[in-house]
């Protein structure tokens, strides 16, 4: 049984593109890829051991406010992120749902987290009902060490469009990170219903699975993970 378990661990973990390999079973879940903000299901999020960046309170609903922070030289982060710079563009241009997303993104890349959430807040108020921009909020307050905050947008996710794997697997980390295990288990296991392709959903509900020392279920589940990954 323990030589099961290890080897359980190790599929868990197994995601391609990680840096480093997080130890915790918190550390394992992973995400999909398109059309939300985290892409290629790569490194599995950081739920339970987040903490805010630096010791700042939360941003207030309101315009982006530009980051103080900067670089070698006296470059603003803004200057010297090109990929930034490209979606700052393109928002300017197009202020669409899509264009709030990609800017987002592109602060959570650099960890400026708060400036990620002022702009899909920004979103929000312009594209109330966008799936993705409730997504990616979701995950933003998640990774930044306040997932009570982000229950609501991962909820809001979910009845935007209640077909969504993304959106369910979303609302099972917010719920993990909350310690409700119960509830995001079975969110993981409607995500993996919704598209049965998708790996990050079965990887998810056996770590959960496992965590909950439901081994059989835990191995039925990696084994569907490992089958949805092939081509």
């Amino acid at each position: 049984m323990t030589a099961l378990v290890a080897g359980l661990a190790l599929v868990v973990a197994g995601g391609t593109g990680c840096a480093a390999r997080p130890r915790t079973l918190a550390s394992r879940f992973v995400i999909p890829g398109t059309p939300l903000i985290d892409v290629g299901g790569v490194a599995a999020a950081t739920l339970a051991t987040t903490s805010p960046r630096g010791s700042a309170p939360p941003p207030a609903v309101g315009a982006p406010r530009a980051v103080a922070g900067r670089v070698a030289g006296g470059i603003t982060l803004e200057a010297g992120a090109p990929g930034l710079q490209r979606a700052l563009l393109t928002l300017a241009l197009v202020p669409s749902a899509a264009a709030h997303v990609e800017v987002a993104a592109a602060y959570r890349r650099l960890g400026v987290i708060d400036t990620a959430v002022d702009y899909l807040l920004v979103g929000l108020e312009r594209h109330p009902s966008d799936v993705a921009l409730h997504d990616a909020l979701a995950r933003a307050w998640r990774d930044w060490g306040l997932p009570d905050r982000g229950l609501t947008a991962a909820h809001r996710a979910v009845y935007h469009a209640p077909a969504s794997a993304e959106a369910r697997n979303t609302l099972g980390t917010v719920l993990w990170a909350l310690g409700d295990r119960s509830a995001a288990r079975q969110a993981f296991a409607d995500a993996a219903a919704l598209e049965p392709r998708a790996s990050y959903a079965w990887r998810n509900l056996c770590t959960a699975q496992l965590a909950a020392g439901d081994t059989r279920a835990a191995v039925a589940s990696c084994r569907r993970a490992v089958e949805a990954a092939r081509p």
